[in-house]
């Protein structure tokens, strides 16, 4: 079913940002949600566009850009998974959005993986590639939406039937070439005895 959705992004740089641009049609018979609404709850809640997963892939110095649910980090348990809202993308529609990520860039993720334990330094680096996926999920049949506000945001919250199974997928970009500014952890020698 996904080949029913055609994706195509872009990037580039300004003077201040990375920034991406996408957009997704959805050329099928049925209703599919875009799982690209992240929100931060602190120190504020606040949901805007510039809201995304940012990871750093070092061995191919590639920054892969995500707006999906968030992977859980393996080795950690989490009591209470972070889904984000979605974009409904209906039938024969599009939907665009542009994404402006500060430079340096720097890692953000859901669940940092990290123990806290070594020690690193902030060091700013070049990075030579740039990724970006998109997760969506199809609307099963009966499914019902709720339009509430949380915060000052209008969200749609879809209702799906019990027992329904939910069809996810994800739209990946190539690795395209762009020398990207970040500001990386990177771990710190201890010092020789």
């Amino acid at each position: 079913m996904n080949g029913q959705l055609q994706f195509s992004a872009s990037f580039k740089l300004d003077a201040q940002h990375l920034v991406l641009e996408y957009e997704v049609r959805n050329q099928g018979a049925s209703d599919a949600y875009l799982l690209n609404r992240l929100f931060q709850s602190a120190p504020e809640w606040k949901m805007t566009p510039d809201i995304i997963y940012v990871q750093f892939h070092r061995p191919s110095e590639t920054i892969v850009l995500s707006k999906k649910i968030a992977e859980l980090p393996e080795g950690k348990r989490v009591t209470s998974p972070v889904a984000p809202f979605v974009t409904p993308l209906r039938a024969g529609s599009s939907f665009k959005e542009k994404v402006q990520i500060p430079l340096p860039v720097k890692e953000y993720l859901q669940y940092p993986s990290g123990t806290g334990a070594e020690a690193t330094e902030r060091r700013k680096l070049t990075y030579k590639f740039v990724q970006f996926r998109l997760g969506y999920y199809w609307k099963p049949e009966g499914t019902t939406e709720d339009v509430r506000d949380i915060s000052g945001t209008e969200v749609v919250m879809p209702r799906t039937p019990p027992g329904k199974p939910l069809t996810f997928g994800t739209l990946e970009t190539p690795s395209t070439r762009l020398d990207v500014p970040v500001e990386d952890l990177v771990p710190v020698a201890a010092p020789q005895r």
